[in-house]
């Protein structure tokens, strides 16, 4: 097993409008994560105050600590598991 086997891929997706932040986390699959990440980006084009990123952790809870300012209290709207 090699270090990057550990890694999960979490898209964050944060509407700065209505301070909604959804997760959808895809596990180790890198590929089906930056799909993900390419389609969201496109939706985000059209939309305004729309931020998303593909951040790599070994856990949600890593991605929380070092990314707060998207998981404020009361922001999260949702995690949604692969």
């Amino acid at each position: 097993m090699s270090p990057t086997d550990e890694i999960n891929h979490f898209l964050v997706t944060r509407d700065v409008a209505s301070g909604r932040t959804t997760v959808k986390e895809f596990g180790t699959d890198y590929e089906a994560a930056q799909a993900a990440y390419s389609a969201a980006e496109r939706e985000a084009a059209v939309q305004q105050d729309v931020d998303v990123v593909l951040l790599s952790a070994d856990s949600l809870e890593t991605i929380k600590r070092t990314h707060s300012s998207y998981f404020e209290p009361d922001l999260v709207s949702e995690l949604l598991a692969a």
